[in-house]
């Protein structure tokens, strides 16, 4: 399933972290906190998401059973395709 999203940065402390909060789109709320670590030579990416599905209790069970696995995936399979960008422009 496709979503767009409108988010905006409500937070950041550069290098370090940011946290953008989705302002439209299908969830009742979603925050994406984006945090940067350096490790030796290597930059460490750690990605938080906060999100609450609408619909109060059929929401819920859709969260639980159907969304959090599908946007850990999501979100497993976006930082692996940032991180060959980022090796590849070295």
């Amino acid at each position: 399933m496709r979503q767009t999203l409108t988010s905006r940065i409500t937070e950041i402390r550069e290098p370090y972290h940011f946290v953008d909060e989705m302002q439209k789109g299908a969830f009742k709320s979603l925050k994406h906190i984006h945090e940067f670590e350096q490790n030796g030579n290597k930059t460490i990416m750690k990605d938080t998401l906060y999100f609450e599905a609408p619909f109060g209790l059929i929401g819920w069970i859709v969260e639980r059973f159907v969304l959090e696995s599908y946007m850990k995936k999501f979100l497993e399979h976006r930082i692996e395709e940032l991180k060959k960008i980022a090796e590849r422009n070295k």
